[in-house]
Protein backbone atom coordinates (compact mmCIF):
# COMPACT_ATOMS: atom_id res chain seq x y z
CA UNK A 1 0.00 0.00 0.00
CA UNK A 2 1.14 3.13 -1.01
CA UNK A 3 2.48 5.96 1.51
CA UNK A 4 -0.43 8.36 0.33
CA UNK A 5 -3.09 6.07 0.56
CA UNK A 6 -2.03 4.95 4.38
CA UNK A 7 -2.32 9.03 4.91
CA UNK A 8 -5.47 8.76 3.30
CA UNK A 9 -7.17 6.19 5.47
CA UNK A 10 -5.45 7.42 8.52
CA UNK A 11 -6.80 11.34 8.08
CA UNK A 12 -10.79 9.43 7.23
CA UNK A 13 -10.01 7.22 10.37
CA UNK A 14 -9.08 10.54 12.53
CA UNK A 15 -11.82 12.87 10.95
CA UNK A 16 -13.91 9.93 12.30
CA UNK A 17 -12.87 10.16 15.38
CA UNK A 18 -12.98 13.74 15.65
CA UNK A 19 -16.82 13.36 14.57
CA UNK A 20 -17.71 11.33 17.14
CA UNK A 21 -16.24 13.34 19.68
CA UNK A 22 -18.02 16.59 18.98
CA UNK A 23 -21.55 14.83 18.82
CA UNK A 24 -23.37 16.18 21.26
CA UNK A 25 -27.07 16.88 22.35
CA UNK A 26 -28.17 20.35 21.51
CA UNK A 27 -27.91 22.18 24.78
CA UNK A 28 -30.35 23.82 26.98
CA UNK A 29 -29.64 27.84 27.56
CA UNK A 30 -29.73 28.89 31.09
CA UNK A 31 -32.18 30.81 33.06
CA UNK A 32 -30.68 34.32 34.16
CA UNK A 33 -33.62 35.22 36.24
CA UNK A 34 -36.93 33.81 36.74
CA UNK A 35 -39.66 36.03 35.77
CA UNK A 36 -42.98 34.50 35.67
CA UNK A 37 -44.51 37.38 32.68
CA UNK A 38 -42.14 35.31 30.55
CA UNK A 39 -41.64 32.19 29.13
CA UNK A 40 -44.21 29.09 28.21
CA UNK A 41 -46.61 29.51 31.08
CA UNK A 42 -50.11 29.45 30.63
CA UNK A 43 -50.60 32.62 32.10
CA UNK A 44 -49.27 34.14 29.63
CA UNK A 45 -51.19 32.90 26.92
CA UNK A 46 -53.94 35.29 25.26
CA UNK A 47 -57.23 33.90 25.86
CA UNK A 48 -58.60 35.94 22.68
CA UNK A 49 -61.99 34.54 22.22
CA UNK A 50 -61.32 31.30 24.02
CA UNK A 51 -62.11 32.57 27.61
CA UNK A 52 -62.52 30.01 30.91
CA UNK A 53 -66.37 29.71 31.40
CA UNK A 54 -66.05 26.61 29.44
CA UNK A 55 -62.64 25.16 30.36
CA UNK A 56 -62.14 21.83 28.13
CA UNK A 57 -59.15 19.66 28.80
CA UNK A 58 -57.63 17.10 26.60
CA UNK A 59 -55.44 14.28 27.38
CA UNK A 60 -54.05 11.96 24.48
CA UNK A 61 -52.64 8.84 25.48
CA UNK A 62 -49.27 6.97 23.89
CA UNK A 63 -49.26 4.10 21.72
CA UNK A 64 -46.84 5.25 18.99
CA UNK A 65 -49.46 6.17 14.86
CA UNK A 66 -52.32 4.68 16.91
CA UNK A 67 -52.70 6.86 19.50
CA UNK A 68 -51.71 9.70 16.93
CA UNK A 69 -54.86 9.17 14.73
CA UNK A 70 -56.92 8.33 17.43
CA UNK A 71 -56.36 11.88 18.74
CA UNK A 72 -56.40 12.83 15.15
CA UNK A 73 -60.02 11.84 14.64
CA UNK A 74 -61.47 13.53 18.29
CA UNK A 75 -59.70 17.04 17.08
CA UNK A 76 -61.70 16.45 13.72
CA UNK A 77 -65.12 15.74 15.52
CA UNK A 78 -64.39 18.65 17.74
CA UNK A 79 -63.85 20.67 15.13
CA UNK A 80 -67.41 19.75 13.84
CA UNK A 81 -69.21 20.30 17.04
CA UNK A 82 -70.94 23.30 18.25
CA UNK A 83 -72.14 24.25 21.74
CA UNK A 84 -74.28 27.30 22.95
CA UNK A 85 -73.61 29.20 25.81
CA UNK A 86 -75.44 31.99 26.72
CA UNK A 87 -77.09 32.29 23.31
CA UNK A 88 -73.79 32.14 21.91
CA UNK A 89 -72.41 29.61 19.11
CA UNK A 90 -69.05 28.44 20.03
CA UNK A 91 -66.75 25.68 18.22
CA UNK A 92 -65.65 23.07 20.84
CA UNK A 93 -61.99 22.52 19.09
CA UNK A 94 -61.66 27.06 19.51
CA UNK A 95 -62.49 26.18 23.41
CA UNK A 96 -59.72 23.73 24.31
CA UNK A 97 -57.81 25.35 27.04
CA UNK A 98 -55.01 22.57 27.62
CA UNK A 99 -54.08 19.39 26.02
CA UNK A 100 -51.96 17.23 27.87
CA UNK A 101 -49.96 14.50 25.81
CA UNK A 102 -47.69 11.53 25.73
CA UNK A 103 -45.24 9.84 23.34
CA UNK A 104 -47.58 9.28 20.02
CA UNK A 105 -50.68 11.74 20.92
CA UNK A 106 -47.60 14.41 21.66
CA UNK A 107 -47.20 14.30 18.07
CA UNK A 108 -50.89 15.46 17.20
CA UNK A 109 -50.91 17.39 20.23
CA UNK A 110 -47.65 19.44 19.10
CA UNK A 111 -48.57 19.63 15.37
CA UNK A 112 -52.20 20.93 16.42
CA UNK A 113 -50.38 23.53 19.01
CA UNK A 114 -47.89 24.86 16.65
CA UNK A 115 -49.62 24.94 13.38
CA UNK A 116 -53.67 25.20 14.46
CA UNK A 117 -56.25 24.14 11.92
CA UNK A 118 -53.74 23.61 9.66
CA UNK A 119 -53.38 19.94 10.72
CA UNK A 120 -56.19 19.21 9.20
CA UNK A 121 -55.41 19.79 5.37
CA UNK A 122 -55.60 17.21 3.66
CA UNK A 123 -52.36 15.92 2.19
CA UNK A 124 -50.77 18.40 4.47
CA UNK A 125 -47.44 17.98 6.04
CA UNK A 126 -48.67 16.32 9.01
CA UNK A 127 -51.04 13.56 7.24
CA UNK A 128 -48.06 13.29 4.74
CA UNK A 129 -45.30 13.24 6.93
CA UNK A 130 -46.39 11.68 9.74
CA UNK A 131 -49.73 10.23 10.06
CA UNK A 132 -49.34 8.21 6.58
CA UNK A 133 -45.61 7.72 6.29
CA UNK A 134 -43.27 4.64 7.13
CA UNK A 135 -41.67 6.93 9.87
CA UNK A 136 -39.96 3.49 11.11
CA UNK A 137 -38.46 3.37 8.11
CA UNK A 138 -36.99 6.96 8.05
CA UNK A 139 -35.72 6.55 11.95
CA UNK A 140 -34.34 2.75 10.50
CA UNK A 141 -33.04 4.60 7.60
CA UNK A 142 -30.83 7.52 9.93
CA UNK A 143 -29.47 4.81 12.20
CA UNK A 144 -28.04 2.60 9.20
CA UNK A 145 -26.50 5.78 7.71
CA UNK A 146 -22.82 5.41 7.80
CA UNK A 147 -22.69 8.86 8.39
CA UNK A 148 -24.17 8.64 11.57
CA UNK A 149 -22.28 5.69 12.77
CA UNK A 150 -19.31 7.81 14.25
CA UNK A 151 -21.90 10.55 15.51
CA UNK A 152 -22.86 7.21 17.89
CA UNK A 153 -19.79 6.61 19.06
CA UNK A 154 -19.98 10.03 21.01
CA UNK A 155 -20.88 9.73 24.94
CA UNK A 156 -23.29 12.45 24.31
CA UNK A 157 -25.34 11.59 20.90
CA UNK A 158 -27.36 9.19 21.33
CA UNK A 159 -30.36 7.39 19.10
CA UNK A 160 -32.82 9.51 20.69
CA UNK A 161 -30.97 12.40 19.17
CA UNK A 162 -31.33 11.20 15.51
CA UNK A 163 -35.24 10.61 16.09
CA UNK A 164 -34.75 14.53 17.35
CA UNK A 165 -33.57 15.43 13.62
CA UNK A 166 -35.55 13.49 12.30
CA UNK A 167 -38.94 14.78 13.35
CA UNK A 168 -37.49 18.03 12.88
CA UNK A 169 -37.46 17.31 9.42
CA UNK A 170 -40.58 15.82 9.11
CA UNK A 171 -42.66 18.05 10.98
CA UNK A 172 -41.48 20.74 13.15
CA UNK A 173 -38.44 22.73 11.41
CA UNK A 174 -36.58 24.18 14.40
CA UNK A 175 -39.68 26.14 16.05
CA UNK A 176 -38.95 26.03 19.75
CA UNK A 177 -41.00 26.91 22.81
CA UNK A 178 -39.91 30.84 21.99
CA UNK A 179 -42.50 30.46 19.11
CA UNK A 180 -45.19 29.19 20.68
CA UNK A 181 -44.60 31.66 23.45
CA UNK A 182 -44.76 34.24 21.11
CA UNK A 183 -47.35 33.72 19.00
CA UNK A 184 -49.11 33.66 23.09
CA UNK A 185 -52.16 31.47 21.88
CA UNK A 186 -54.38 28.47 23.37
CA UNK A 187 -54.36 25.57 23.71
CA UNK A 188 -51.95 25.33 26.52
CA UNK A 189 -49.60 21.95 25.77
CA UNK A 190 -48.35 19.86 28.46
CA UNK A 191 -46.10 17.49 26.76
CA UNK A 192 -44.91 14.59 28.99
CA UNK A 193 -41.69 12.82 29.35
CA UNK A 194 -40.59 10.88 32.66
CA UNK A 195 -37.62 11.58 34.40
CA UNK A 196 -35.38 8.63 34.22
CA UNK A 197 -34.02 8.68 37.51
CA UNK A 198 -37.39 9.85 39.90
CA UNK A 199 -39.74 7.58 37.71
CA UNK A 200 -42.05 11.35 37.77
CA UNK A 201 -43.31 12.72 34.83
CA UNK A 202 -40.99 15.96 33.41
CA UNK A 203 -43.60 18.05 31.61
CA UNK A 204 -42.36 20.61 29.02
CA UNK A 205 -43.67 23.93 30.40
CA UNK A 206 -41.38 26.52 31.83
CA UNK A 207 -42.58 26.21 35.54
CA UNK A 208 -40.71 22.76 35.29
CA UNK A 209 -37.65 24.26 34.11
CA UNK A 210 -37.59 27.09 36.54
CA UNK A 211 -35.66 25.02 39.37
CA UNK A 212 -33.06 24.15 36.83
CA UNK A 213 -32.36 27.39 35.83
CA UNK A 214 -33.27 26.35 32.18
CA UNK A 215 -34.91 28.33 29.62
CA UNK A 216 -37.53 25.93 27.99
CA UNK A 217 -37.83 28.46 25.06
CA UNK A 218 -34.55 27.18 23.32
CA UNK A 219 -35.41 23.64 23.16
CA UNK A 220 -36.94 22.53 20.39
CA UNK A 221 -40.64 21.36 19.95
CA UNK A 222 -39.02 18.03 18.30
CA UNK A 223 -36.93 17.23 21.32
CA UNK A 224 -40.17 17.78 23.59
CA UNK A 225 -41.74 15.26 21.05
CA UNK A 226 -38.93 12.93 21.17
CA UNK A 227 -38.86 12.93 24.92
CA UNK A 228 -42.16 12.49 25.32
CA UNK A 229 -42.07 9.10 22.71
CA UNK A 230 -38.77 7.76 23.40
CA UNK A 231 -39.72 3.98 24.33
CA UNK A 232 -37.37 2.14 26.31
CA UNK A 233 -34.25 0.38 24.74
CA UNK A 234 -35.37 1.38 21.40
CA UNK A 235 -33.91 4.45 21.82
CA UNK A 236 -31.07 6.15 24.25
CA UNK A 237 -32.56 8.57 27.35
CA UNK A 238 -32.94 12.31 26.09
CA UNK A 239 -30.57 15.02 27.93
CA UNK A 240 -31.36 18.27 28.97
CA UNK A 241 -28.54 20.23 30.65
CA UNK A 242 -29.60 21.56 34.37
CA UNK A 243 -27.65 24.75 36.42
CA UNK A 244 -29.63 24.67 39.45
CA UNK A 245 -28.70 27.37 41.95
CA UNK A 246 -27.27 29.71 39.32
CA UNK A 247 -30.91 31.54 38.64
CA UNK A 248 -32.86 33.92 41.25
CA UNK A 249 -35.14 30.59 41.51
CA UNK A 250 -37.53 31.08 44.64
CA UNK A 251 -39.57 27.73 45.59
CA UNK A 252 -43.12 27.91 45.69
CA UNK A 253 -44.68 28.06 49.63
CA UNK A 254 -46.83 24.62 48.60
CA UNK A 255 -43.53 22.83 48.68
CA UNK A 256 -42.47 23.39 52.56
CA UNK A 257 -45.89 22.43 53.25
CA UNK A 258 -46.10 19.77 51.29
CA UNK A 259 -43.20 17.93 52.50
CA UNK A 260 -44.86 18.13 56.31
CA UNK A 261 -47.84 16.08 54.30
CA UNK A 262 -46.55 12.47 54.06
CA UNK A 263 -49.25 11.07 56.02
CA UNK A 264 -52.45 13.66 55.53
CA UNK A 265 -51.62 14.28 51.21
CA UNK A 266 -49.23 11.65 50.46
CA UNK A 267 -49.21 12.83 46.66
CA UNK A 268 -48.87 16.70 47.82
CA UNK A 269 -45.49 15.28 49.63
CA UNK A 270 -44.22 13.16 46.73
CA UNK A 271 -44.74 16.42 44.44
CA UNK A 272 -43.15 18.29 46.78
CA UNK A 273 -40.25 16.31 46.68
CA UNK A 274 -39.54 15.63 43.30
CA UNK A 275 -39.56 19.65 42.79
CA UNK A 276 -37.19 19.37 45.34
CA UNK A 277 -34.71 17.60 43.83
CA UNK A 278 -34.21 19.81 40.89
CA UNK A 279 -32.65 22.19 42.95
CA UNK A 280 -29.61 19.50 44.10
CA UNK A 281 -26.31 21.38 43.39
CA UNK A 282 -24.64 17.83 41.62
CA UNK A 283 -27.78 17.63 39.41
CA UNK A 284 -26.55 18.89 36.40
CA UNK A 285 -28.70 16.45 33.54
CA UNK A 286 -32.00 15.25 33.64
CA UNK A 287 -32.53 12.13 31.40
CA UNK A 288 -36.22 11.51 30.22
CA UNK A 289 -37.94 9.21 28.97
CA UNK A 290 -40.88 8.22 27.14
CA UNK A 291 -44.05 9.99 28.87
CA UNK A 292 -45.77 6.70 28.98
CA UNK A 293 -43.67 5.02 31.73
CA UNK A 294 -44.35 7.49 34.36
CA UNK A 295 -48.62 8.01 32.80
CA UNK A 296 -49.39 6.67 29.88
CA UNK A 297 -52.64 8.91 29.17
CA UNK A 298 -51.02 12.37 29.85
CA UNK A 299 -54.08 12.69 32.64
CA UNK A 300 -51.80 13.32 36.38
CA UNK A 301 -50.83 16.75 35.61
CA UNK A 302 -54.57 18.23 34.86
CA UNK A 303 -55.48 16.03 37.74
CA UNK A 304 -53.16 17.70 40.10
CA UNK A 305 -54.69 21.08 38.55
CA UNK A 306 -58.35 19.76 39.12
CA UNK A 307 -57.64 18.72 42.82
CA UNK A 308 -55.09 21.07 44.16
CA UNK A 309 -54.28 25.05 44.53
CA UNK A 310 -50.72 24.70 43.88
CA UNK A 311 -49.90 24.59 40.27
CA UNK A 312 -50.30 28.05 38.93
CA UNK A 313 -52.45 27.38 36.27
CA UNK A 314 -54.68 25.28 38.94
CA UNK A 315 -58.42 24.90 37.60
CA UNK A 316 -59.94 24.06 41.43
CA UNK A 317 -58.82 28.06 42.02
CA UNK A 318 -60.58 29.02 38.86
CA UNK A 319 -63.83 27.25 39.94
CA UNK A 320 -62.98 28.13 43.33
CA UNK A 321 -63.18 32.05 41.64
CA UNK A 322 -66.20 31.16 39.69
CA UNK A 323 -63.92 31.51 36.70
CA UNK A 324 -65.36 28.44 35.00
CA UNK A 325 -68.87 27.96 34.44
CA UNK A 326 -68.68 24.33 32.42
CA UNK A 327 -65.37 21.97 33.37
CA UNK A 328 -65.00 19.58 30.14
CA UNK A 329 -62.07 16.49 30.44
CA UNK A 330 -61.82 14.38 27.32
CA UNK A 331 -59.43 11.36 27.86
CA UNK A 332 -58.29 9.60 24.65
CA UNK A 333 -56.91 6.51 25.39
CA UNK A 334 -55.22 4.67 22.73
CA UNK A 335 -54.10 1.81 24.73
CA UNK A 336 -53.96 -1.75 23.18
CA UNK A 337 -54.55 -5.45 24.53
CA UNK A 338 -51.86 -7.43 22.65
CA UNK A 339 -53.14 -10.87 23.09
CA UNK A 340 -50.28 -13.07 24.54
CA UNK A 341 -49.10 -17.09 24.15
CA UNK A 342 -46.49 -16.47 27.15
CA UNK A 343 -48.88 -18.72 29.05
CA UNK A 344 -48.88 -21.47 26.54
CA UNK A 345 -45.69 -22.41 26.54
CA UNK A 346 -43.19 -23.28 29.62
CA UNK A 347 -40.48 -21.83 27.44
CA UNK A 348 -39.41 -18.62 29.24
CA UNK A 349 -39.99 -15.26 27.43
CA UNK A 350 -37.06 -13.31 25.26
CA UNK A 351 -35.43 -10.32 26.56
CA UNK A 352 -37.78 -8.72 23.61
CA UNK A 353 -40.96 -10.07 25.16
CA UNK A 354 -39.94 -9.13 28.74
CA UNK A 355 -38.95 -5.37 28.11
CA UNK A 356 -42.38 -4.63 25.92
CA UNK A 357 -44.13 -6.17 28.96
CA UNK A 358 -42.57 -4.38 31.75
CA UNK A 359 -42.81 -1.28 29.95
CA UNK A 360 -46.49 -2.05 28.24
CA UNK A 361 -48.47 -3.29 31.03
CA UNK A 362 -48.03 -1.41 33.83
CA UNK A 363 -48.94 1.23 31.95
CA UNK A 364 -52.17 0.21 31.26
CA UNK A 365 -53.01 -0.51 35.03
CA UNK A 366 -51.59 2.40 36.05
CA UNK A 367 -54.05 4.48 33.19
CA UNK A 368 -57.10 2.34 34.54
CA UNK A 369 -56.11 4.06 38.23
CA UNK A 370 -56.29 7.04 36.60
CA UNK A 371 -59.36 7.42 34.86
CA UNK A 372 -61.13 6.27 38.38
CA UNK A 373 -59.10 8.96 40.19
CA UNK A 374 -60.94 11.51 37.26
CA UNK A 375 -64.02 9.94 37.99
CA UNK A 376 -63.90 9.88 41.97
CA UNK A 377 -62.74 14.03 41.79
CA UNK A 378 -65.53 14.89 39.85
CA UNK A 379 -67.89 12.90 41.77
CA UNK A 380 -66.80 14.36 45.08
CA UNK A 381 -67.24 17.57 43.25
CA UNK A 382 -70.72 17.19 42.01
CA UNK A 383 -71.51 15.72 45.66
CA UNK A 384 -70.03 18.64 47.06
CA UNK A 385 -72.03 20.84 44.91
CA UNK A 386 -75.44 19.32 45.22
CA UNK A 387 -74.69 19.36 49.39
CA UNK A 388 -74.02 23.04 48.98
CA UNK A 389 -77.21 23.94 47.85
CA UNK A 390 -79.23 21.74 50.18
CA UNK A 391 -77.68 23.27 52.85
CA UNK A 392 -77.59 26.58 52.28
CA UNK A 393 -79.92 29.49 51.25
CA UNK A 394 -80.45 30.84 47.91
CA UNK A 395 -77.61 32.55 46.09
CA UNK A 396 -75.45 31.42 49.06
CA UNK A 397 -74.68 27.85 48.14
CA UNK A 398 -71.24 27.11 46.37
CA UNK A 399 -70.38 27.74 42.48
CA UNK A 400 -72.16 25.37 40.75
CA UNK A 401 -70.15 23.98 37.50
CA UNK A 402 -71.37 21.60 35.42
CA UNK A 403 -68.36 18.90 34.91
CA UNK A 404 -68.65 16.68 31.86
CA UNK A 405 -66.50 13.45 31.74
CA UNK A 406 -65.72 11.95 28.63
CA UNK A 407 -63.50 8.70 28.17
CA UNK A 408 -62.63 7.87 24.64
CA UNK A 409 -61.27 4.28 24.58
CA UNK A 410 -61.60 0.89 22.21
CA UNK A 411 -63.17 -0.89 24.78
CA UNK A 412 -65.97 1.69 24.84
CA UNK A 413 -66.68 0.00 21.36
CA UNK A 414 -70.03 -2.45 22.19
CA UNK A 415 -68.81 -5.19 18.73
CA UNK A 416 -66.67 -7.56 20.33
CA UNK A 417 -65.13 -8.20 17.07
CA UNK A 418 -64.63 -4.35 16.53
CA UNK A 419 -63.09 -3.87 19.91
CA UNK A 420 -60.66 -6.77 19.21
CA UNK A 421 -59.55 -5.52 16.22
CA UNK A 422 -58.68 -2.24 17.58
CA UNK A 423 -57.24 -3.52 20.72
CA UNK A 424 -54.33 -5.31 19.18
CA UNK A 425 -53.49 -2.78 16.30
CA UNK A 426 -49.54 -2.77 17.23
CA UNK A 427 -47.82 0.09 18.43
CA UNK A 428 -45.68 1.67 15.78
CA UNK A 429 -44.82 4.23 13.98
CA UNK A 430 -46.15 2.75 10.37
CA UNK A 431 -49.66 1.46 9.50
CA UNK A 432 -51.55 0.92 7.00
CA UNK A 433 -53.50 4.04 5.17
CA UNK A 434 -56.53 2.70 5.46
CA UNK A 435 -56.05 1.31 9.15
CA UNK A 436 -55.21 5.13 9.96
CA UNK A 437 -58.42 6.05 7.99
CA UNK A 438 -60.45 3.53 10.33
CA UNK A 439 -58.75 4.85 13.76
CA UNK A 440 -59.32 8.61 12.62
CA UNK A 441 -63.22 7.35 12.08
CA UNK A 442 -63.30 5.53 14.92
CA UNK A 443 -62.18 8.34 17.52
CA UNK A 444 -64.72 10.19 16.01
CA UNK A 445 -67.44 7.55 16.56
CA UNK A 446 -66.74 6.78 19.97
CA UNK A 447 -66.59 10.83 20.76
CA UNK A 448 -69.70 11.42 19.57
CA UNK A 449 -71.12 8.07 20.89
CA UNK A 450 -70.69 9.28 24.63
CA UNK A 451 -73.91 9.82 26.00
CA UNK A 452 -71.75 12.87 28.24
CA UNK A 453 -70.73 14.16 25.07
CA UNK A 454 -74.07 14.69 23.64
CA UNK A 455 -75.28 16.09 26.62
CA UNK A 456 -72.67 18.77 26.31
CA UNK A 457 -73.40 19.50 22.64
CA UNK A 458 -77.22 19.20 23.01
CA UNK A 459 -77.47 21.92 26.13
CA UNK A 460 -78.27 19.77 28.42
CA UNK A 461 -76.38 18.59 31.20
CA UNK A 462 -76.60 15.27 32.35
CA UNK A 463 -74.64 14.44 35.71
CA UNK A 464 -75.45 10.69 35.97
CA UNK A 465 -74.16 10.00 32.43
CA UNK A 466 -70.88 12.40 32.84
CA UNK A 467 -70.07 11.72 36.63
CA UNK A 468 -71.62 8.52 37.91
CA UNK A 469 -72.21 6.55 35.10
CA UNK A 470 -69.98 5.47 32.18
CA UNK A 471 -68.41 7.75 29.51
Amino acid sequence: MSSSRVLSWGAAALLAVMLAGCASFPETRPLEQVDASAGYRYANLNEGRNGEDLFVILTFSGGGTRAAALSYGVLETLRDSWVEIDGERRNLLEEVDVISSVSGGSFTAAFYGLHGDAIFAPNGRFQNNFLYRDVEAVLKGQLFNPYNWTRLMSPTFGRIDLADEVYQGLLFDQASFADLAAHGRKPFLLINATDMVKGSTFTFIQSQFDPLCADLESVTLSRAVAASSNFPVAFTPLTLNSYPGQCDFQEPRWVANGLRDLDANPRRYYRAQSLRTYQEPQRDYVHLLDGGVADNIGLRLPLTALRSNDLAWSVARKMALEQIDKLVVIVVDARNQEVSAFDRSPQAPGLGSVVSSIATTPMANYSFDSVELLRQTMRTRADAQRESREREPAGEAMHQVELYRIYVGFDQLTDEAARNHYLTIPTTFDLPAQQVDDLRQVGGRLLEASPCFQSLIGGHHDEMACIHGGS
